[in-house]
């Protein structure tokens, strides 16, 4: 079955690097990337802005397009839970504790939505390490949406930062300018909205298209109002894939499934299977090879750890692990709709599994960092 995964990039997971790198840089350190010393940092997070992306709708960011760049990559699955904590802690998604969107908990018997549902739990059940954030060396500031002030995400994964919030993305570009000024400090900015737009509107449309030129040019203005010595970086968590309604695939269709999940989590283009019997596993991965055939493929946890996607700690969570994962391999979404959000159902831009259009992101280097040596 692993031969039926895609390949893995030489440089996969290295979104893990980019917030240490500035962090080292900052610090006068050798890193990853190798980042020049800087007075001050800012990295940027754009949710849901792959390398793919950007390179399909270059003509409506062209600062971004021209700037100093290279493509990088996510780890598995592609989304933010696991990829925002892969950078904000600098260790594979696999690794950190939270390695899907969504999963479930056979200890609790609940559903854990890892994103947007850690505050009804303590979230040291789940994170497994220290985020950067809580080094001292440095200043680390997060400007973000004034809604995530009381996040348990946010507060999981820059624990320890001085936070700051604004509305608008030029609201946030401008404190995190501000806050540079003073020496010996890493400023972390997300924007969301990108994202937000794909998932209701998809990247091909006008909505998401005039977020990303309205990136573009607030990124232009803010490297040009930058104090000498400061870096920006410019990355992400993933790509986006727009999937049309037509291109679903409904596991509760599937009649010789009924009652066999206990939950069906994950993204829907990367699916968590959940079974109430277990040792029914391999039947019903035949089951699904046959019916999703073309379209995705069924492997075990095992199998992604074979084939270096994921870590082999991972198999200690065994009250959280999936039986088995459905990754999606064509441009296809896939859902069982007693499991699934109303809103979910309605998504057109998607993410989550291992194409380049969803793993590979853009790491653009500008100010301080602009003239520095692309390391992949």
């Amino acid at each position: 079955m692993t031969s039926m995964l895609p390949a893995i990039p030489p440089a996969f997971g290295n979104l893990k690097d980019v917030f240490r790198s500035a962090q080292k840089s900052v610090l006068g350190q050798e890193n990853a990337f190798a980042l020049p010393k800087v007075s001050s940092a800012i990295v940027v997070m754009v949710d849901g802005l792959g390398a793919k992306n950007l390179e399909t709708s270059s003509r409506y960011a062209p600062f971004l397009s021209s700037a100093s760049q290279s493509t990088i990559y996510s780890g598995f699955p592609s989304t933010t839970a696991s990829s925002i904590t892969t950078f904000a802690t600098g260790v594979p998604n696999s690794e950190h504790g939270l390695f899907g969107y969504k999963i479930f908990d056979r200890s609790r018997q609940e559903p854990v939505n890892l994103l947007s549902g850690i505050d009804k739990y303590s979230v040291l059940d789940y994170l497994k390490v220290e985020p950067i954030s809580t080094d001292t060396l440095c200043q680390v500031h997060a400007v973000t949406l004034p809604e995530y002030a009381d996040s348990g995400f946010t507060r999981a994964t820059m624990h320890n930062a001085q936070h700051h919030f604004a509305d608008k993305i030029s609201g946030r570009l401008e404190k995190a300018v501000d806050l540079a000024r003073a020496d010996n400090s890493l400023v972390y900015v997300y924007v969301p909205e990108l994202d937000q737009a794909a998932h209701r509107f998809g990247v091909a449309s006008t909505e998401w298209l005039s977020l990303l030129s309205e990136l573009d040019v607030q990124i232009q203005r803010s490297s040009s109002l930058l104090a000498d010595g400061v870096g920006i970086l410019v990355t992400s968590d993933h790509g986006i894939v727009d999937v049309d309604k037509q291109n679903h695939i409904y596991l509760d269709d599937f009649a010789e499934l009924n009652d066999e999940f206990i939950d069906v989590a994950g993204d829907p283009r990367v699916v968590f299977l959940y079974l109430q019997d277990r040792s029914r596993g391999e039947h019903i991965r035949q089951i699904m090879a046959e019916r999703v055939a073309g379209s995705a493929v069924a492997c075990t946890p095992g199998e992604l750890i074979s084939a270096g996607y994921w870590h082999e700690s991972l198999m200690q969570d065994e009250d959280l692990l999936p039986d088995l994962i459905v990754l999606a391999t064509a441009d296809v979404a896939i859902y069982h709709r007693r499991f699934a959000k109303a809103n979910s159902l309605k998504m057109i831009g998607q993410h989550g599994a291992l194409s380049q259009e969803e793993i590979s992101i853009p790491l653009i280097r500008l100010g301080a960092y602009s003239s520095s040596l692309l390391v992949p």
